[in-house]
């Protein structure tokens, strides 16, 4: 009893310390150690690249331009940062999401203003609220033919039923909502990225490595949408561009995953999982 008391005690306190540490700015700076060089550099030459998008290419600067910078600096950081298996979705992800909302509404794009939600509520707030959401990450990450290997409750049939439903529902959902309420310039292109868009939230909630499947086509979607947004002109031209910019990039950084990240390359966690699970049912 003592011993399941003292457990009791530390599970506590560590709950305790990983709600705080997540509104802690020093928790994130801890969060920066041990990438791949790649994720360095790319990090660096991003903010680079955004910040002359944004500042020296002879556009008028205004707070909106400063908005835009933000917004895709914080989003930049956290993609990469995701890519490392680190949760810096959470303060930065939110407050990235939430800037990308309003330029996403001002520019005639609501279903990826929706998208943007859905990120907060699936990405975000987790990390924020569930502690145990952000601890030892790369450990419960596993392609979703994996579920039946490590005795998962959901296997494989339950989850790629469920993606195509998301999908569909997503898409089919957002198309006629612009087409019919809003009447909104371009209602395929943007339903595809909140169709996408969302698919990838759900895997990476749910720590699948399809997600970064997901993140590819749905970037690719980004670029298309956005590309047409710039091509649209107008008074808010050149944050546009800085946008679709930024989604270039991350699609270059979902493409690396691929190579290098945890969210691919994870075999002796699950050997851990699976030898777990044998011992559970040898037991039974």
């Amino acid at each position: 009893m003592q011993k399941t008391s003292n457990a009791g005690v530390q599970n506590t306190q560590e709950e305790k310390f990983s709600h705080w540490q997540v509104l802690n700015p020093v928790f994130y700076a801890k969060q920066f150690i041990g990438w791949t060089k790649t994720s360095y550099s790319m990090l660096a030459i991003g903010w680079v690249i955004i910040s002359f998008i944004s500042f020296g290419m002879g556009s008028t600067i205004n707070g909106f331009t400063w908005l835009t910078w933000l917004a895709s600096g914080l989003g930049w950081t956290t993609v990469i940062a995701i890519k490392e298996a680190k949760p810096f979705n959470g303060l930065f992800g939110m407050l990235s999401a939430l800037i990308y909302i309003y330029v996403a509404w001002v520019h005639s794009n609501p279903a990826d203003a929706v998208l943007q939600l859905t990120y907060i509520i699936l990405l975000d707030l987790p990390v924020l609220l569930i502690p145990s959401w952000v601890k030892n990450a790369e450990k419960k990450v596993r392609f979703i033919h994996e579920t039946d290997i490590r005795g998962e409750k959901l296997g494989k049939k339950f989850w790629y039923t469920a993606i195509i439903i998301i999908a569909v529902i997503a898409f089919t959902a957002a198309y006629f909502f612009e087409t019919l309420v809003l009447h909104t310039p371009r209602p395929i292109s943007d339903s595809l990225v909140l169709g996408t868009g969302l698919v990838g939230a759900v895997l990476t909630t749910f720590r699948f490595s399809e997600s970064w499947y997901a993140w590819l086509l749905q970037g690719a979607m980004q670029i298309v949408l956005w590309t047409l947004t710039v091509l649209a002109g107008g008074v808010l031209g050149p944050s546009a561009l800085v946008i679709l910019v930024t989604y270039l990039m991350y699609f270059a950084n979902d493409i690396t995953a691929l190579f290098q990240s945890p969210w691919f390359h994870h075999k002796q966690y699950n050997e851990e999982a699976r030898n777990k699970n044998s011992l559970s049912v040898s037991r039974r």
